[in-house]
């Protein structure tokens, strides 16, 4: 282990400088600066600019908006905790991409044609029925408020590691910035804002991977010492599928491809962005654009994660006792070892903050979109205001969500890991809801009662797996992280009195709660796929309601009949009025 420059004993770390704040304070500002530019250059405007953008942006800007709506915060502090405790098998992940071409090619060009605002109306025109579209929209808000307040309690944990601001005070003034940024911003600010803080966070994961590396003496030695401890090398790689198994590569390329299709596919966030470019080939260019930088961001995560392991290689902080939760390694990491570079960790939180300020952002306007289209848009009272009060509207409802959001936020420190937590919640509704819309587009026989009762029952196994895990206080185990190099002067804690919870340790049937967060998505996918046509072929199927082709992808339109040929069938065999009337 290199040797720290703080006296560990003493609870000696770095602090924030003056050069801290100001980075910390500038970036942050930057970030403000451009939401209140937009929300004043659009303050007379209407729903269209600020959930919209007049659909006039390009592709890469909205591209790297994609890209850090659904990871940002999350990956900087999870990606590199889960290299130095679980290893770098995650980095499997990318293969996950495959989908985004299935996306461009089979998905987007449908939806982009729509040029809806909320893709759940897009449900209702397909069955003639507003309760799939409310249940759709539900679960969305739903996915979003638990995936926010992961968002926001990962900067909240960073910024309570290096000073001390308590995690609490940390969660409540994220959660109120955030809802007041993303009050006052539009999708253009929202996106705008992406693209600052995605290269602030690629900038921040470079300079603590090259700062690690000097100190070490290049890629080498780290890359030794990670085989050496399991984290790295072929051998750490398991095949096969095993359900209970935390990770596989089957079990991580399986979540994957069905998380990415889904995102990519049939989800608000995206879809809205499609609807916001001014031409297909954007929208085409935009998914393909997020497909190297997303595996760059995993590269780097995961070489930031096998640098902080080499580094404490022989005294793990997290079984010494310098810090409670194994996420808190990464801000522990540019405290301990970087804050000899005054500006460096104030850059690092500063990242961090915007990020999940970006992801709130995005968040929240899309389900302040929803929500308008969804149930505000048809009242009566609401279609009569002026268009500048229906932005308004919108504001509030998007101030309202980020609020919500913080509440939940308490809840995200303990499930487990801030990843994992991320992927499990946005998982659990994102398999039954890709079910839902490959019904809609893919099988013409499918109901409104099907469609539903895939989502709600597809949701709530996924769901039910999720915080049962949860509530059995069930912990992944950990790689050995060995404390024989420790400071002399350090006094190990002793070991917990009531063990962790381990799958390894359950009976069944409580193990079967072990199922592996990776395969919510997928579970939720197969079983509201099953539900959804199960329950549609025993209500009629789609007897009684037209599907109009045009509602249905190109692929199966064939199995509809043409309503040209039916029209001019009708007329060849019904009567001639003016012959019987002679009759």
């Amino acid at each position: 282990m290199l040797e720290s420059q703080f006296d560990w004993s003493e609870g000696k770390r770095g602090s924030f400088s003056w050069l801290d704040y100001v980075v910390f304070g500038g970036m942050l500002v930057l970030s403000l600066a451009i939401g209140i530019f937009y929300a004043i250059k659009s303050r007379k405007k209407s729903n269209d600019e600020f959930l919209l953008g007049s659909s006039s942006l390009t592709c890469f800007p909205v591209s790297m908006s994609l890209l850090a709506s659904y990871i940002s915060a999350i990956l900087v502090l999870g990606g590199p905790s889960e290299a130095y405790y679980h290893g770098v098998q995650w980095w499997v992940i990318c293969i996950g991409q495959i989908a985004l071409p299935v996306a461009a090619v089979v998905f987007m060009p449908f939806f982009y044609e729509l040029r809806l605002t909320s893709i759940y109306e897009y449900l209702e025109l397909r069955y003639s029925s507003r309760l799939v579209r409310f249940v759709a929209g539900g679960m969305f808000v739903i996915q979003m408020l638990l995936y926010q307040a992961v968002v926001i309690y990962a900067p909240a944990l960073a910024l309570a590691s290096v000073s001390d601001f308590p995690l609490w005070a940390s969660v409540i003034s994220v959660g109120l910035i955030a809802s007041v940024y993303t009050a006052i911003g539009g999708l253009k600010a929202v996106v705008w804002t992406d693209v600052l803080q995605l290269f602030i966070l690629i900038a921040g994961l470079f300079a603590i991977i090259i700062k690690g590396l000097f100190d070490l003496g290049g890629i080498g030695p780290v890359w030794d010492i990670a085989v050496k401890h399991d984290r790295a090398g072929p051998q750490i790689f398991t095949y096969g599928f095993y359900p209970l198994q935390r990770h596989t590569v089957t079990n991580i390329a399986i979540s994957a491809l069905v998380g990415k299709l889904s995102q990519y596919a049939c989800t608000q966030t995206t879809v809205q962005r499609y609807a916001s470019m001014k031409s297909l080939a954007h929208a085409y260019a935009s998914i393909f654009l997020v497909i190297p930088f997303f595996i760059l961001l995993i590269s780097l995560t995961m070489v930031a994660g096998i640098v902080m392991f080499a580094t404490y290689e022989g005294c793990d902080p997290l079984a010494a006792g310098l810090i409670t939760k194994k996420d808190q390694i990464l801000p522990f990491y540019v405290m301990d070892r970087l804050s000899s570079i005054p500006g460096l960790p104030g850059l690092f939180v500063a990242c961090i903050f915007s990020g999940a300020l970006s992801t709130i952002s995005s968040g929240v306007n899309s389900q302040a979109a929803v929500t308008w289209e969804d149930v505000f848009s048809r009242r009566p009272s609401c279609t009569k205001l002026s268009k500048t009060s229906q932005a308004w509207i919108t504001k509030f409802l998007a101030l309202g969500y980020g609020i919500l959001a913080m509440g939940l936020a308490f809840l995200a420190g303990h499930m487990g890991g801030v990843l994992q937590a991320a992927i499990a919640v946005t998982s659990s509704v994102a398999g039954p809801m890709l079910a839902c819309f490959i019904m809609a587009l893919f099988l013409p026989f499918t109901n409104y009662k099907g469609a539903s009762a895939a989502l709600i029952v597809g949701t709530a196994v996924a769901l039910g797996f999720s915080f049962g895990a949860t509530a059995l206080g069930i912990k992944p185990d950990l790689l050995p992280t060995p404390t024989d190099a420790c400071p002399a002067n350090i006094t190990l804690p002793p070991p917990p009195e009531i063990p962790p919870v381990r799958v390894s340790n359950l009976e069944y049937p409580e193990k079967i709660l072990g199922l592996s967060y990776t395969l919510l998505g997928p579970l939720g996918f197969v079983v509201g796929l099953f539900v959804g046509v199960f329950v549609s072929l025993i209500t009629g199927r789609s007897r009684g309601v037209r599907v109009e082709r045009s509602l249905v992808h190109k692929w199966v339109r064939w199995s509809l009949p043409d309503p040209n040929k039916v029209t001019a069938r009708v007329k060849a065999h019904s009567y001639n009025n003016k012959l019987s009337t002679q009759f």
